[in-house]
């Protein structure tokens, strides 16, 4: 059981990665397009939020693939929007305190992914991919 969690933990690890990288950019783009930051973190990140249940589905919790596609994408849905709200207001407390320059974005969008990312995969296994 243990090995098997930590296994879920580094696979999930990867998951979160590509979304790090789909968000990240599609901010960075948005954001050279003239987006407000606040606007362009907005909507990257759910389409993050897609990819990321796309790859956890049939990678991380693969065992789950058979349970109801849309009852999983709502309960998961629903954890990365309490995971994404906790993101967002530390990447926005991030900005607000220390200005909106590059490093500054990126500082909070790091910080706001790390600690979304905790609550997210422990939304995932134990109330959107349960078994």
């Amino acid at each position: 059981m243990r090995s098997e969690l930590i296994a879920q933990m580094l696979r999930f690890g990867a998951v979160g990665g590509v979304g790090f990288v789909v968000d990240g950019g599609l901010l960075w783009l948005l954001i050279g397009l003239d987006f407000n930051p606040y606007l362009a973190r907005a909507l990257s990140f759910p389409i993050a939020v897609v990819v990321t249940w796309a790859l956890n589905r049939n990678w991380t919790f693969r065992a789950t693939r058979d349970a109801s596609r849309q009852g999983q994408f709502r309960r998961y849905f629903g954890v990365q929007v309490v995971g994404s709200l906790t993101n967002y207001a530390v990447y926005s407390a991030v900005i607000a305190v220390f200005g909106a320059t590059s490093l500054t974005i990126f500082t909070g969008f790091a910080l706001g992914s790390f600690v979304g990312s905790l609550l997210n995969f422990f939304g995932a296994r134990y109330v959107a991919f349960r078994a």
